[in-house]
């Protein structure tokens, strides 16, 4: 008899670890009814196994958790959401623990269906969607179909919860559409407009918990590292949309930005877009930042109007302005508008007495404005200053010793020769006025 019921106790137990893995037909009580438990001893029995699996449950006894919650969950599956949500955490577990590949993927089939099933139930489509396509492609990656499968969840989950979607439906969304994107199933504006879809949500979040700036990074790194947003890409993707909407200031805000990311800055619509935004939002340090844009583009005229702008704005400091300046200095030396150069070189030393760099670029636009002052004579002059200026840059910024040196070695041959200091009534040490716009006294100095 010991023998009978203990072969008996063997089936029953492989019986039941057979049925752990695998749900078994669902029952239609409590289904076809369109009650919650069922009715008389189909409600007993939904509210004993509810209670039965849920003290499995609590203590991880997922083993014995399985069978009453397999009931539960077929007879009456309106009973509880939670229901739900505990048997997507065992089936998870019992998915990472399979080690036969078939079995496994019966179990991930089962826990798509309670997904499914929740939503036929409980409704929230955006957030379980959210939550089935991030477990789908954490357990099917490798599967290409299923990681299009996985995008579609995604992208609807994100398209109904906008910013109340979960970071991870974020950051899993823009991998999968950079997958598909690296398999030739989608193309990269398909792939820009996605990214775009999420930033626009996140950079509306970034204050609002630490997950999302770590988000955001994460993003930009895998869209930066996957080399799809390309100065060409960009172009493809924007500029069918500009002319329409290159007044409305997000938009320009998202032309800027994506460029900026994908180091795009010279491209013609780049600049397009941040001139069109300076005239929405005008100020000192956009118009600063667009006059070193046209810089890089070469166009040193549209370059000199705005950081001409940018110069005079309020609030900024004497540091800054003084940079501000030496820079319009060298872009009208290279327009040979030499004196305003002059002009705002001087500016820039009012302002940073020991700027090294300055007194260099002051140096160069007298020379360079010589042409202004007369004959040949005259124009030898502006050496003079000029070499004031050199020594004047070494002696307060010994880094810029080497070029004032070599400046003036090399220009001391420019200064006129003894016979004409001397025609001219003059000697070496004397103090002379050179005029035009230069308008500074130095001291006569003959050539050797």
């Amino acid at each position: 008899m010991t023998g009978m019921k203990t072969k008996a106790l063997k089936t029953i137990l492989l019986t039941a670890l057979s049925l752990l893995f695998v749900l078994p037909a669902i029952s239609q009580k409590g289904i076809e009814d369109g009650s919650k438990y069922g009715k008389g001893k189909d409600s007993i029995n939904c509210i004993k196994n509810l209670s039965l699996y849920r003290e499995f449950f609590k203590h991880n006894n997922y083993k014995d958790a399985i069978q009453p919650w397999r009931r539960v969950f077929g007879e009456c599956p309106a009973a509880s959401e939670r229901m739900y949500v505990e048997g997507i955490t065992m089936y998870r577990k019992f998915i990472e623990s399979s080690s036969v590949p078939e079995r496994r993927e019966e179990l991930i089939d089962t826990m798509l269906m309670i997904y499914d099933r929740r939503m036929d139930y409980f409704g929230g489509e955006g957030n379980v969607l959210g939550r089935k396509g991030i477990d789908l492609l954490r357990y099917r990656q490798s599967d290409i179909e299923a990681v299009d499968e996985a995008y579609g969840y995604l992208k609807r989950s994100i398209q109904i919860q906008k910013n109340k979607s979960r970071d991870a439906a974020m950051v899993t969304f823009i991998s999968a559409s950079i997958t598909l994107n690296l398999k030739g199933k989608l193309d990269d504006s398909q792939v820009i407009q996605d990214y775009f879809m999420v930033t626009e949500i996140i950079d509306k979040l970034l204050t609002k918990s630490s997950r999302w700036p770590k988000a955001k990074g994460l993003i930009d790194d895998n869209m930066i590292n996957s080399g799809i947003l390309t100065c060409e890409a960009l172009n493809t993707y924007f500029e069918p949309q500009y002319e329409a909407n290159k007044t409305n200031k997000k938009f320009l805000e998202s032309v800027i930005r994506f460029y900026d990311a994908s180091g795009c800055g010279k491209a013609d619509l780049y600049v397009a877009a941040s001139e069109e935004m300076y005239k929405i939002a005008p100020g000192p340090k956009s118009a600063h930042q667009l006059g070193r844009l046209l810089i890089s583009k070469g166009d040193f005229p549209k370059a000199a109007t705005y950081l001409k702008m940018a110069v005079i704005g309020e609030d900024i400091d004497d540091e800054t302005r003084a940079e501000w300046y030496y820079e319009l200095t060298i872009v009208l030396t290279a327009n040979k508008d030499y004196c305003e150069a002059i002009f705002y070189a001087r500016e820039a030393i009012a302002r940073k007495s020991n700027y090294g760099k300055a007194y260099m670029a002051l140096g160069d636009a007298i020379i360079a404005s010589r042409d202004n002052l007369g004959d040949d004579f005259e124009k030898r002059t502006a050496f003079w200053v000029a070499a004031d200026k050199y020594a004047k840059a070494k002696s307060v910024d010994p880094s810029v010793a080497a070029d004032a040196n070599k400046k003036l070695h090399d220009y001391a041959s420019q200064y006129p020769n003894h016979e004409e200091v001397f025609f001219r009534d003059l000697k070496n040490g004397d103090s002379y006025q050179v005029k035009g716009c230069i308008n500074e006294y130095t001291t006569v100095r003959s050539s050797k």
